[in-house]
């Protein structure tokens, strides 16, 4: 159960545009929201000691900032749609406090927004939504800034992409979660991609048949690991499809999650930064980057390389 959420505020309106998305995956009856924004060194000793933490019941007016105003409106909106919420300045840069507090606070998920930026724009600019999927324990509701609030309250579908690694399957217990507390599906999705392969499957299709391609040893393979999840997940109460798909591991996502009209992709991170993911890719950040619907992201805990099939043209790769 997601218990406590911590929603960074810096005063944009691109960072409240969390908010509604994550309405729509939790209750009040359920769930506390905490509020945060972290301000400079010179504008923190402006805010009387009661703005600096104040709780539902002890939201009080200021125009000492933008953030401050910003945070005590949604609070209010929060407040009158029966959350209780808990607020919260620090003085600081801003990925700093957000994983400072999500530990002290004990967070179950942090929800914030970014731009989406990829690559070289990232490993340049650097990105605070960058810096806490990275660096935090605690789950990561992620929202790209082009993605649009769904007029339908209930969540139906959530893609989530394994690559039969352990660090892959980290996402798996934040995702259950996610799907038995809104009743969505979970879309299970593998990726192969065959690297000029003997045994030609169908080259033009995307999207591999299971019961056609079953005699594949690497499909099979796919698809008893795929099956070996969906009965973990039947046995928790939680509906689950099984897809295989061939290509590009970040494609493939984002095509799925366009065909099922998904709600929330739940990925893991390798959690690399800069030019190391230059060098060696994330997919990650491509599927942020091309996104039509918010991410949870969970870092991955355990330093796993891709799976390689011995005496097959074709892998599967890692998602991270």
């Amino acid at each position: 159960m997601i218990k406590r959420v911590l929603i960074p505020l810096d005063g944009s309106e691109l960072a409240e545009r969390a908010v509604p998305h994550l309405l729509r995956f939790i209750t009040s009856e359920q769930t506390e929201l905490l509020l945060m924004t972290a301000l400079s060194s010179s504008v923190f000793p402006l805010l009387s000691d009661k703005m600096r933490s104040f709780t539902s019941e002890q939201i009080v007016l200021s125009d000492e900032s933008e953030a401050s105003e910003q945070m005590q409106m949604i609070a209010q909106q929060l407040v009158q749609r029966g959350f209780r919420v808990e607020s919260q300045f620090l003085p600081g840069a801003a990925a700093e406090c957000i994983l400072h507090l999500s530990e002290k606070a004990n967070v179950d998920l942090i929800a914030m927004s970014t731009h989406g930026r990829t690559g070289i724009e990232l490993a340049l600019l650097g990105s605070v939504a960058d810096k806490v999927v990275r660096n935090a324990r605690s789950p990561v509701f992620i929202v790209p800034s082009k993605v649009m609030t769904k007029t339908a309250h209930t969540p139906r579908a959530i893609v989530l992409p394994l690559d039969g690694t352990t660090l892959a399957e980290t996402a798996l217990p934040v995702a259950r979660q996610f799907a038995k507390d809104t009743g969505a599906v979970i879309h299970l999705l593998r990726v192969i991609e065959f690297q000029d392969s003997e045994d030609e499957l169908v080259a033009d299709e995307t999207t591999i048949d299971l019961n056609e391609a079953k005699g594949q040893p690497v499909v099979r393979q796919a698809a008893c690991y795929l099956e070996r999840i969906q009965l973990q997940l039947q046995l928790a109460g939680v509906v689950s499809r099984c897809h295989t798909m061939e290509g590009d591991p970040a494609d493939a996502i984002i095509r799925m999650a366009r065909a099922e009209d998904a709600d929330l992709i739940a990925m893991s991170t390798h959690g690399r930064s800069g030019v190391e993911r230059i060098v060696h890719g994330s997919v990650v950040s491509q599927v942020i980057g091309n996104a039509m619907c918010p991410l949870l992201l969970m870092r991955g805990k355990v330093p796993v390389e891709a799976f390689e099939c011995e005496g097959s043209a074709a892998t599967a790769n890692s998602f991270c």
